[in-house]
């Protein structure tokens, strides 16, 4: 029997190659954010597209959970204004940005590939937000757009595209063959993945967002102090265990601040001097 299986394993493993050797020679395009050559299996416009469609799947969820969508437009006029004022700034000022306003408490806000910006609205809930004025509003929005113009989703695409597919192969191999001890050695090699690699890039990728999102506010004529407060604040409020961060997705509350106050020298020299300060 096992040899009749051979074939797809074969097969698979020979398709896993050509995808991974694909990976290895994504086009190298030009960063403009860290101004070095990165690889990207996407392109700029493919982002903007991904982006899209991932906008109008959360869109489409809430509307079937019966969730009101920018129905405060005083609020969502605000954030507008927000967006174009910091994205002008950034360094892909002509990225299609659009925001949308989810009317739930959950204490939130995400960017899409391509500048689709969604905040939901418990994020500056009187009593159970995070965010308490104009600025530290500002250094939120100024954090999503930095994912989007450092291209964060897709570049991690391309990164784990690779161990994606080789786990896949070994999980099908394990399958066709009957085998246990692959099986499991598998099994524990995702979770070590899933639980401590792909965690590890994305706090990079989150003190990234928040040393670009910090100059970009700066440069827009908000306050960058407001960054670090929002932080220290979370902190002081959080009760999770302390080496909670390690497996998270997110920097912890007290690293984000104490980076961003190490930054803060450049950021408000650069806030002196934009033009915008005073709007």
């Amino acid at each position: 029997m096992i040899t009749l299986r051979i074939a797809p394993i074969f097969a698979m493993l020979t398709m896993g190659f050509m995808l991974m050797l694909g990976t290895g020679c994504a086009t190298l395009q030009h960063d403009p954010v860290s101004g070095r050559q990165v690889r990207n299996l996407y392109t700029l416009d493919e982002d903007i597209h991904l982006g899209k469609q991932t906008l109008e799947q959360i869109v489409a969820q809430a509307r079937a959970d019966g969730v009101p969508i920018n129905q405060d437009r005083v609020m969502l006029n605000t954030l507008s204004n927000m967006m174009h004022r910091i994205a002008a700034v950034s360094h892909y000022p002509d990225l299609p940005y659009t925001v949308t306003l989810i009317h739930t408490n959950i204490v939130n806000a995400a960017c899409a590939p391509g500048g689709q910006i969604i905040f939901w609205e418990g994020l500056y809930d009187p009593k159970i937000g995070m965010v308490q004025n104009d600025n530290e509003l500002a250094a939120v929005m100024a954090h999503e757009i930095a994912h989007a113009t450092a291209r964060h989703t897709t570049k991690t695409l391309t990164r784990h595209a690779p161990y994606s597919v080789a786990l896949a192969i070994g999980a099908l191999a394990a399958e066709l063959t009957d085998n246990r001890d692959l099986a499991l050695a598998m099994g524990a090699a995702f979770v070590l993945y899933q639980g401590v690699l792909l965690p590890k890039y994305s706090r990079e990728h989150e003190y990234e967002a928040d040393r670009l999102g910090l100059l970009y506010m700066a440069d827009a004529g908000y306050d960058p102090r407001a960054a670090p407060a929002l932080w220290r604040r979370m902190h002081s409020q959080s009760n999770n265990p302390s080496f909670a961060h390690w497996f998270a997705s997110h920097p912890s509350h007290r690293d984000r601040y104490r980076a961003l106050e190490s930054m803060m020298p450049e950021a408000l020299e650069r806030y002196e001097a934009s033009p915008q300060r005073n709007r």
